[in-house]
């Protein structure tokens, strides 16, 4: 059996696993890089569309992978890997994770939760990931290439994020995906670490993301709506709030507030679909939301898509909004910051940021565009926000707690942090192939 890293090795997010044996295999997601380890290409500048994949294996930002793209690759490219890939899972939605699905052919099976389902809807709606054919939702287990493979539900800042076991001969592997222990549904992760405890798994293959961060508190939502009420309070006026748009937890945590503060919640068209989706699947939070009499859906002047007339019986103007600012928490995401012009902010007004979109820290451009926008209106910004990671002593504890005879860690930047608690630390390379 081999198991190969590409990208995610050294660097938070773009994780691709590929587990073989025998010429089969399976991938563990296929996440996007985030634009801080961009190399050759990046959002202005893209492989040339009638090349394929080609333009962007041949710069080493794509797996030689034979037989599994969408367009053919050229065979004078670079050596490809022989192995017959029979499926992808992918742990969640979040682009690092799942954002180059639109590379891969029409006839690999796509495995996700059925929440990550809705997201990739809700990306294709956006455009950030172009119609993808073949995706199933994966609740049970498997088999597949030889393997049997399992979801096992956790906690992350986007619902439906699920672990992986695959069953092998030399035992189980484990693969975390993005993980957390502070939000509503902690108690799904707390159960992964005592089955996987359970199972004495050959292989942990673990994320590290909060490795090097030092100390950084990790509130859980109720603390974060505490946080949010304190400056809601001393300020009185509307509440922007900007959590990332698939983060139900979230929305539902500005939804309280306004239910507390006896105010109309109103969301933009992004935040609506989402809603919208989850709620079709049964989310409890979702359904609370679309189905209260105060929840409104922002309508902006330009002419509106199908989709988004679905909610004309809830659409509130930025007239109505601009007159009842003080009743109003709104959630507005980054594309649609330009609509303060219309809503014109009054004093006393708040923007909250929340996890949603430009990243801090990540997009320092956006992030300047984002405060020019708000000075521009003298609205005070907070940063509110809760990180959708373990913390590092968490992460050490989950390793201690699992023990297994092999600890691979990836989406890190200091894979040796692991060492503390286990003597069977990998440091891994990028693209490389494993014998275990």
């Amino acid at each position: 059996m081999r198991i190969g890293f590409f990208d995610g090795v050294r660097e938070i997010g773009g994780n691709k696993i590929l587990i073989e044996q025998n010429g089969k295999g399976i991938l563990l997601d296929f996440g996007k890089r985030f634009a801080v380890n961009n190399t050759y290409f990046n959002d202005y500048l893209s492989g040339r569309e009638w090349n394929g994949p080609n333009d962007y294996i041949l710069t080493g930002e794509l797996p030689p992978f034979k037989n599994f793209y969408r367009g053919e690759v050229s065979p004078n490219s670079v050596n490809e890997l022989d192995v017959e890939i029979k499926g992808v899972f992918f742990s969640h939605a979040h682009l690092d994770h799942i954002g180059l699905i639109d590379f891969i052919g029409d006839n690999i099976p796509k495995y996700m939760s059925g929440y990550s389902e809705k997201v990739v809807e809700f990306f294709n709606e956006k455009g950030t990931i172009k119609p993808v054919k073949n995706v199933k939702v994966f609740d049970s287990p498997l088999e597949v290439a030889g393997f049997t493979v399992r979801p096992i539900p956790t906690d992350h800042d986007i619902p439906g994020s699920f672990a992986t076991e695959i069953e092998t001969e030399k035992g189980s592997i484990f693969y975390t995906g993005d993980i957390f222990f502070h939000g509503r549904f902690s108690e799904k992760s707390k159960a992964f670490v005592e089955y996987a405890k359970e199972k004495k798994p050959y292989i942990l293959i673990t994320e590290g993301t909060r490795f090097g961060w030092g100390f950084v508190s990790s509130p859980t939502e109720g603390e974060l709506k505490a946080q949010i009420v304190s400056v809601l309070d001393q300020c009185g006026g509307i509440l922007f709030g900007n959590p990332y748009e698939p983060h139900i937890s979230r929305m539902f945590t500005f939804f309280e507030i306004a239910k507390e503060k006896e105010r109309d919640f109103v969301v933009t068209l992004p935040y609506a679909f989402v809603i919208k989706k989850y709620s079709e699947i049964g989310d409890a939070l979702a359904d609370e939301i679309l189905h209260s009499d105060k929840f409104f859906v922002y309508k902006p002047k330009r002419a509106l898509k199908d989709w988004e007339n679905e909610f004309e019986d809830r659409f509130m103007d930025s007239d109505t909004v601009m007159k009842n600012q003080k009743n109003i928490v709104m959630l507005l995401d980054f594309k649609s910051t330009p609509e303060l012009i219309d809503i014109k902010p009054e004093k006393g007004a708040i923007y909250v940021h929340s996890g949603g979109e430009p990243l801090a820290g990540l997009d320092n451009e956006n992030m300047k565009i984002l405060s020019n926008w708000l000075n521009l209106f003298n609205i005070p910004y907070f940063r509110i926000h809760s990180p959708g990671h373990a913390p590092q002593q968490t992460l050490l504890w989950m390793a201690r707690e699992i023990s297994p005879q092999i600890l691979l860690p990836i989406h890190t930047q200091i894979p040796e942090r692991f060492e503390i608690v286990s003597d069977n630390v990998k440091i891994l390379e990028r693209g490389v192939m494993y014998e275990f």
